[in-house]
Parts: structure tokens; sequence; C-alpha cells
């Protein structure tokens, strides 16, 4: 019987342990099987900028020192790493960061499993496949989703290491928090919360023995190694005379009025994402009665985290995964809990109970948001991928454009534009310090008319390429130095005076 029972143990930790990992290959499965990402031109503006940043820095142009950038550098060098590996191409970037994706619900479903079971930790993947943005973000070369996958990770370390008071765990989620950070910069709010849960956990085990300075010892482990790592990998990545340029144009953005307004508010960012939050706090309500002590955690990270982001802006939509990767966990637990109160079910009186009341609106709620966030998600996955063979899907007048910045492309060794996807496709760098041509550098004035002169000047490139602003300076060089070839949608492509050909 004993080894009996020692042999259903083994498979029970088996099980334990290979769960997270199947839930998180069937969401890699299924979104490089079933969402258009491959043919897609561009989801956003900011991946031409992460991207034309990696391909500085692979060409052999320090980062900051010479490679514009408002943001913290591992995975600039992740990706050029990538590209001296693969070469300049955007594809095998959208699936460098849909394995953070899946790091992501990996992290989620062993956290979950941890506090609430295997049911509530399979519930996070049809919950997490839903939220809004998620997708298009687990396949966009855009830098707030790794961030949030490594702080999930660090999330679930500190679950296991409250399970297994193995102290690896703790450095481990140090560690792991502090790559977060060098990812992005937001999720460091959820330092605070980390040091409290930690001192909390230290306390309660020991609380019989009265306070000690060496409850601490544990806290100032996790901090050593989130803090050390944080300092040593800044020092060589960043530099100390480079951090204010990352700082200043998101210390600025707040007093610029071009980036207020209802647009820019997290309000109006989670506006998709009320159906979810309704469930969330199911999900809260049922920890506290529960006394599940562990879902503090990303109750505290989700309430933190929108509370942080109402005293800021401009928020932009890719933020929002702050607060809802967070509160999915709570709705995943809370419909969990609702399955397993009807399973529980013996008698007619056990439907009075809060617990039971409180699981059973959230398996009403799952239903109602599943068939509020369905229809989105099938609208989504309309466009069949192909697996191979495939061409860029774009409008044709973007497509035009590609075809005009080949036609001199032999010709051309930079190009200047606000569009760097643009340059990226047809693997031409643009002047390094444009390579972060944002809205935010030209409202904050991190980067001016000026810095944008000097380097038509020092440069010459062959090809401008404009979409998105009109900066008068630039307008009148161009004018005196450059034809323009293309007009076509909001895109003007310029070509150098010189390179145009004679006319009969």
């Amino acid at each position: 019987m004993k080894t009996q029972s020692l042999h259903k143990t083994r498979w029970g930790r088996l099980g334990d342990l290979l769960l997270p990992v199947l839930i998180a290959l069937i969401f890699l499965a299924f979104v490089f099987s079933y969402y258009p990402f491959r043919e897609k031109l561009q989801f956003d503006s900011d991946e031409g900028l992460n991207l034309m940043r990696s391909m500085l820095v692979t060409l052999g142009h320090p980062l900051y020192s010479e490679v514009s950038s408002d943001q913290p550098p591992l995975l600039t060098h992740l990706l050029a790493l990538l590209f001296r590996i693969v070469g300049f191409e955007v594809n095998p970037a959208r699936l460098l960061v849909l394995l953070f994706a899946t790091l992501l619900v990996w992290s989620c479903a062993q956290f979950l499993q941890l506090a609430w079971g295997k049911l509530a930790a399979i519930l996070f993947l049809p919950l997490v496949v839903m939220l809004p943005e998620y997708l298009r973000l687990s396949t966009s070369v855009m830098i707030g989703l790794p961030s949030i996958a490594l702080a999930a990770a660090s999330l679930a370390f500190v679950a296991l290491w409250h399970h297994k008071r193995n102290n690896l765990w703790l450095a481990l989620s140090g560690f792991v928090l502090a790559l977060s950070v060098l990812i992005k910069l937001f999720t460091g709010l959820l330092v605070p919360v980390f040091l409290i849960g930690i001192t909390a956990g230290v306390y309660f085990d020991s609380r019989d023995e009265g306070f000690s300075w060496k409850m601490l010892r544990l806290v100032l482990v996790w901090s050593i190694c989130f803090a050390g790592l944080t300092i040593l990998l800044g020092l060589v990545l960043v530099g100390p005379q480079n951090v204010w340029s990352i700082i200043f144009p998101h210390a600025a953005a707040p007093t610029t009025d071009w980036l207020q307004g209802e647009g820019y508010s997290i309000n109006t960012r989670l506006q998709a994402a009320v159906p979810l939050l309704l469930l969330a706090a199911l999900g809260a309500l049922l920890a506290v009665h529960r006394r599940n002590w562990l879902s503090l955690y990303p109750l505290a990270w989700s309430v933190l985290a929108y509370a942080s982001f109402s005293f800021y802006s401009p928020v932009f939509y890719h933020h929002q995964l702050l607060v809802t990767i967070p509160a999915a966990l709570l709705a995943a637990a809370a419909v969990g809990e609702g399955i397993l109160a009807l399973l529980r079910l013996r008698h007619p009186s056990d439907l009075i109970r809060l617990q039971t009341i409180l699981g059973v609106s959230a398996l009403i709620g799952f239903v109602l948001v599943s068939s509020h966030y369905l229809p989105v998600l099938d609208k989504e996955l309309m466009d069949s991928p192909r697996l191979s063979d495939f061409n860029l899907r774009a409008t044709s007048g973007k497509l035009k454009v590609l075809r005009a910045l080949n036609e001199h492309i032999d010709q051309t060794n930079w190009i200047v534009t606000d569009m760097p996807m643009y340059a990226f496709r047809v693997q031409r760098p643009v002047p390094p310090n444009l390579a972060t041509f944002s809205s935010k550098r030209l409202a904050t004035g991190a980067l001016t008319d000026e810095d944008i002169l000097a380097a038509m000047r020092a440069y010459q490139p062959e090809q401008v390429l404009m979409a998105r602003f009109e900066i008068p300076a630039l307008e009148a060089y161009l004018q005196e130095n450059y034809t323009l070839i293309l007009y076509v949608e909001y895109f003007r492509l310029f070509l150098r005076n010189d390179l145009m050909p004679a006319s009969e």
C-alpha cells in the first residue's frame, strides 16, 4: 500500500509539473496556427522603432550613445542577437515575442495551480485568449508584453517559494523581475508587492516566536537578487550617463498637452475589459472569503497598476495588460470555484451559502464574458494564416510604398522615416539618432527639429519617407534638396535630387 501511495504521489507531482507546460504549449500552437500575424505588414509603429533600434545595434552602433532610445535595453539586445543568427526579418522577432507570451501563460497557469488548483489553471487559457489585445500583443514586436511575461514568471516563482520554502525560488523571482524591469520600467511597481508578500509570509510562519530582524533576511535575499542584477546589467547595457535619456521622455509626457486627453487615460483603455474586470472582482471576493492569501498578489498587482496609471498620461493600449493580466488570474479562479461549487451541491441549503452564490455568479459571468468576447475573437481569426509561401497583406498603397523604396534600394545607404518598419522591410538603416522617431520624444523635446536636420546633413539619406508627422524645418529642407516621387494614402516618399533620373 505504501509503494502504491508513493507511486501515485510521483504521478501527481509529474502531473503538477506538466499541466502548466501543456497549457502553454496549447496556447503557442493555437496562436501560431490560427492567428494571422506572419503576413501582417505592421501591427503598430512601435514595432518599427523596436526593430530598427535592434538593427542598428546589430550593425555596430552603440545603444544610447548613438542609437536613440527611451526604453531599457534588454529586448533590443535580445533582438540584435536574434538578427545576427537569422538576418533582418520581422517574423522571427514576432515569434520571439510569442515565446514570451507563452511564458506568461505558463507562469499564470503555474500560479493558479498552486493557489487554486488544476481547474483554475486550465480555465486561464480561454480567458487569456479572449483578453482584449492579448493575441495582437503576443505577436507584435513591442516591449510591454515581454516585460509583463517576466513579471508573471517572477510571481510564479514567489508562489513556489510560499509552497516549498526553498530560497532558490526566491532568488529566481528577484532575478527574473530584474530582467523584466530591464525590458520596460513599469513592472517595477511590483517590487513593493513582492516585498510585503514575502515579509508577511515569513511573519505568519514564525509569529509565535515574536518579531525578529531575522524575519527580514529572506526579504534581503530577494532584494539583493533584484537590485544586484538590475544595477549590474544596467551599468553594462545602459551606463549611468544614459539613464536620463530613458527617464526624461516618460517623466515629461504628463506635462505635454499633445499627449493628454480622455483618449490617453487608463479608464478609456480598459473599457473593452470591463466584463473581465467584473469577473475578476468576484474572484477577489472569493479569495478573501476563502482566505486564499496567495491571490492577494494578483489583486494588489492589478489595483496598484490601475492606481498608478490613474495619475499618469499618456496611457497607450498595451499598458492595459498590466491591469488585465492579473485580473484574468482572479477571473479564472472565480470560474473554477463556480464549477466546483456546483459539483459540491448536496442539499438545497447549499445554494444559499456565500461561497456557492459567488461561485455560481462567476460561472454565469464567464458565460456572459465569453458571449461578449468570442465574436471579437472570431473576427480576429477570420484571415486564416498560411504556414508557408505567405505574402504581405496590406493596402495597395502601403505595398506600393515598399515597391517604390525597393526601386532605388541599390543606391540607398540610409533612409530617414517616421515609419521605420518600412526601412527595416527593405533592410536599410535610419540615422542612429532618429531610431526612435516617436510622438512622445517629439512632444517632450527629446527629439528636436535641429536633431532631425543634423541627421539629414550628416547622413545625406538617399530616401525620405514621411507618414506620421509634418515637421516644418524638415519640410523646408526636403523642398530644397529632395523630389517627391510618391504620394499615396498618408505616405510621402522623397528621393534625393542628385539621384533623380535625368529628364530627356
